[in-house]
């Protein structure tokens, strides 16, 4: 069974990891990552589309409204 060191800890690769983040985790910090896009100081709002199983299938912000 193969094991490495990484940072002090012991990886043992032929076991599943425990400590990952869930779907929703993981699909909310890309909106969150996709708002630091946004140019609008004030609302910087982002998105993720995602399909039934899992597939991200859009994902954007918003820009300022129209006459600013």
């Amino acid at each position: 069974m193969p094991q490495y060191k990484f940072g002090g800890m012991e990886i043992n690769m032929s076991e599943k990891r425990m400590d990952y983040i869930t779907w929703d985790e993981y699909f909310m910090g890309v909106a969150k990552l996709s708002a630091l896009r946004s140019k609008d100081p004030n609302t910087q709002v982002g998105a993720c589309i995602v399909s039934e199983d899992n597939k991200i299938l859009s994902m954007g912000y918003n820009g300022f409204p129209t006459g600013r």
